[in-house]
């Protein structure tokens, strides 16, 4: 399985490596892309090779190169890509379509003042262009991870009522399934999506259920379901249990063109949440057959 790491010579950086590998488990290829302004004078493929750089940055980039090899953990195999590009989303995108990239892998959401977690400008322009599943760490998620000695516990999926479900599921389901992990399938009901009566929460709560146990049943996997509610959905994930080394997997908007991502309103919010890496899927996106 080979993963494609947006890498800057920073915390972040470091965190997207220990996801990436975490990800893909002791038979995971990780390509380590070091994008750069276009202006910059190469392209070149680490380690490796005497390139005659002369320049600074060029320098510079070996540097980061080997930093960023020295945090690949032991057994994963791993080179570094370094590219100049027009825009870096656009450059991890190409880099990823080239090297049959399973995933884009970025590291450190950015904290807001209130505590929360917001994807920067290379992050957010994946999560709403790119053709393959987007993960994003943050210091918390990779702390969980660290815990499990940097191996996944748990696979979680999230699923609404609407189209897209089975493509979320299914992708959970094949990467639960890659490492021999359980996995979760989740539904939030907000209160403030319901009516106020308690009748009417527990019709909600049902109808969930109901639509992830058949989803569930279709595909034929093995899964915990459960539903999560409170008065928003913010409440409502507060209301989960999470276990060390999960990861979180969600689809994106219905506003999203096929095979493409677009963050929706609920994603956004999950994003800035969860205490757990997040994984984007895309509309519509293809994975191997799952398997229980």
């Amino acid at each position: 399985m080979r993963y494609l790491v947006g890498y800057t010579a920073d915390a972040r950086g470091a965190e997207a490596i220990a996801l990436a590998a975490a990800l893909g488990g002791p038979t995971a290829h990780l390509d380590l892309a070091i994008v750069l302004p276009e202006a910059t004078p190469f392209s070149a493929v680490y380690p490796g090779g005497d390139h005659g750089y002369s320049s600074i940055l060029a320098d510079k980039v070996d540097l980061w190169a080997k930093e960023a090899l020295a945090l690949v953990p032991e057994g994963v195999s791993a080179r570094v890509i370094a590219r100049a590009v027009p825009s870096p989303a656009q450059g991890l995108m190409a880099v990823a379509t080239e090297t049959g990239a399973r995933a884009i892998v970025l590291g450190g959401r950015k904290r807001h003042v209130a505590g929360f977690f917001a994807p920067g400008s290379v992050a957010s322009a994946l999560l709403h262009a790119s053709p393959i599943p987007v993960a994003m760490g943050s210091p918390e998620a990779v702390a969980s991870l660290e815990k499990a000695d940097g191996q996944l516990g748990r696979v979680t999926a999230f699923v609404g009522t609407r189209p897209g479900a089975k493509a979320v599921v299914e992708a959970a389901a094949a990467a639960a399934h890659h490492q021999g992990l359980p996995l979760r399938v989740v539904s939030l009901v907000a209160q403030d999506d319901a009516d106020a009566s308690a009748e009417d929460l527990d019709s909600a709560i049902a109808r969930a259920r109901a639509s992830v146990a058949e989803v569930v049943a279709e595909l034929g996997v093995t899964a915990e379901i459960s539903i999560a509610s409170g008065t928003g959905i913010d409440d409502a994930i507060a209301e989960l249990g999470w276990q060390d080394g999960e990861i979180a997997v969600v689809g994106s908007s219905r506003l999203a063109r096929k095979r493409r991502l677009f963050l929706g309103s609920t994603a956004q919010r999950m994003l800035r949440t969860l205490p757990v890496p997040l994984v984007v899927v895309p509309k519509n996106f293809k994975t191997g057959p799952a398997s229980s």
